[in-house]
């Protein structure tokens, strides 16, 4: 009787437990916003993107500052293409993403062509880190990215 009550209540337990999430439904979302992402970064537009981030989000970005809520994010990307900064190639390419309440993460890297006024297009490649909160809705939005170069920045004494 005791293990039958035992059972009885580990079923009980398993049943009430939430489904696993849909990773593959996650990532094609995700896959989603990248694509949007790299479309608005290359048109020089970010107006659309900042729907998909928390009012609270944080970015960090590369050589920068923490930024703090949807507002400061926009603005460090409207100064940067205010000041002639044109993204002619843009992708992103997702590695891993795993899911686990109600926070979704990505791993990924980059690879983008950045042009600077008069000077020569420069491509630049790194890996990003991106945590999405997954919305009563189903929804994605970030909550936190950060992403960082792989070209090493010029040492002192070395003449470059």
């Amino acid at each position: 009787m005791k293990v039958a009550l035992f059972v009885l209540v580990c079923l009980l337990i398993v049943s009430c437990a939430p489904p696993p999430p849909n990773v593959a439904a996650l990532r094609k979302q995700i896959d989603a916003m990248m694509e949007k992402g790299e479309k608005e970064m290359m048109a020089g537009t970010m107006d659309t993107t900042m729907v998909q981030y928390t009012d609270d989000a944080i970015s960090m970005p590369n050589n920068g500052p923490m930024l703090k809520g949807k507002a400061a994010i926009k603005e460090y990307f409207s100064k940067m293409m205010s000041m002639g900064m044109k993204f002619t190639k843009v992708d992103f390419v997702t590695q891993d993403v795993k899911a686990g309440g109600p926070y979704v993460y990505e791993v990924g890297t980059y690879t983008m062509t950045i042009q600077m006024g008069t000077m020569p297009e420069m491509t630049d490649g790194g890996k990003y880190l991106t945590v999405y909160e997954l919305g009563a809705d189903g929804k994605l939005k970030i909550k936190v990215e950060t992403w960082n170069t792989n070209t090493m920045p010029p040492m002192p004494g070395s003449g470059s």
